[in-house]
């Protein structure tokens, strides 16, 4: 029952998406709220999942207090994985 696919529980269907830019099955992750993501929490996401993520969205208010500096180095990482950044 098992396939070979490379991902863990490869028994588990899921749609299919063609590589990135994508224009369907698009999918988005939020910062979060409360909380600044950091550069090496983000780096984490795109590492394991950056194939599945195509957008990230600045939510909320924490980013408006990080420096400038840290901000724009969140952008380029998500720019260099081929993420999108929105607010």
């Amino acid at each position: 029952m098992k396939q070979n696919t490379g991902r863990s529980f490869g028994f588990l269907q899921i749609n299919e998406r063609g590589g990135k830019p994508r224009r369907t099955g698009v999918t988005e992750i939020r910062g979060p709220y409360y909380s600044p993501l950091g550069k090496r929490a983000l780096l984490d996401i795109l590492e394991t999942m950056g194939a599945y993520v195509d957008v990230l969205t600045f939510a909320g208010g924490s980013f408006a207090l990080m420096p400038e500096s840290s901000v724009r180095e969140l952008i380029d990482t998500c720019h260099s994985h081929d993420v999108l950044v929105s607010s």
